[in-house]
């Protein structure tokens, strides 16, 4: 498996829309996975969306680097991953 930590710098940034987004810091290419919060639940949590958005953008690439993709070179992944139901 290729370590997606190793091979690429990720940045989590905020779009101008105000949605969330995690992409390679080396690269104005599109955003890999975007979180958008409604207004109401912005307010709600009181600035900690930030927060809950780095946690769930962190868990959604932890999730890609585990399934076995190669990223850099869109490569099928190693082996079929078990999914995971919540």
């Amino acid at each position: 498996m290729s370590g997606i930590a190793s091979e690429m710098v990720l940045e989590i940034i905020e779009l101008e829309n105000g949605e969330l987004a995690i992409r390679n810091a080396d690269s104005d290419a599109e955003p890999m996975i975007k979180v958008n919060f409604s207004s109401e639940l912005k307010d709600k949590l009181n600035g900690h969306y930030l927060d809950v958005a780095r946690v769930m953008l962190t868990a959604g690439i932890q999730m890609v680097a585990e399934s076995g993709f190669d990223l850099d070179n869109n490569a099928e992944p190693e082996s079929e991953p078990e999914p995971i139901i919540h």
